[in-house]
């Protein structure tokens, strides 16, 4: 049996039932500390997140633009160019979308360019840009049949 001098009471001086201020206040500074470095990595991920889907609707919007335009008839091609416009669902979700067409020929056929660009850092002056071409045998609508 131990000797009555071993044995502390409770509260005596010397013994440690919790943690002191000065603990509590160090270990709330370095979680601080830890918050303040890391929630920015989480803001612009997530930012990267919500332009990487932005730009697969606008990749989307222009292969079923090129897809429409690859039916229609010849001679009716440039009126539809002229008057190319952003899907309203594309545009409720890529603000500011604009949608250009150009025409030109080539060896294989009728090139088509499309352009879509929307207001985002760094994107008004490179849109996302979509080439493709219809081939004479296939031009007049002829390709869908």
């Amino acid at each position: 049996m131990p000797s009555p001098d071993h044995v502390r009471r409770p509260g005596a001086r010397g013994t440690r039932h919790g943690f002191t201020m000065l603990e509590t206040i160090a270990a709330a500074g370095l979680v601080s500390a830890g918050l303040v470095s890391v929630v920015p990595v989480f803001v612009r991920q997530a930012r990267l997140v919500a332009e990487v889907r932005r730009e697969r609707v606008a990749l989307e919007e222009l292969a079923n633009q090129a897809e429409r335009l690859a039916v229609i008839p010849a001679d009716e091609l440039d009126v539809h160019l002229a008057a190319i416009a952003v899907s309203p669902a594309v545009l409720n979700f890529v603000p500011g979308a604009r949608l250009t067409a150009t025409r030109g020929d080539s060896p294989l056929g009728t090139r088509i360019v499309l352009a879509l660009s929307w207001h985002a850092p760094g994107r008004g002056e490179r849109p996302l840009t979509l080439a493709t071409w219809l081939p004479p045998a296939f031009a007049g609508g002829e390709a869908g049949r």
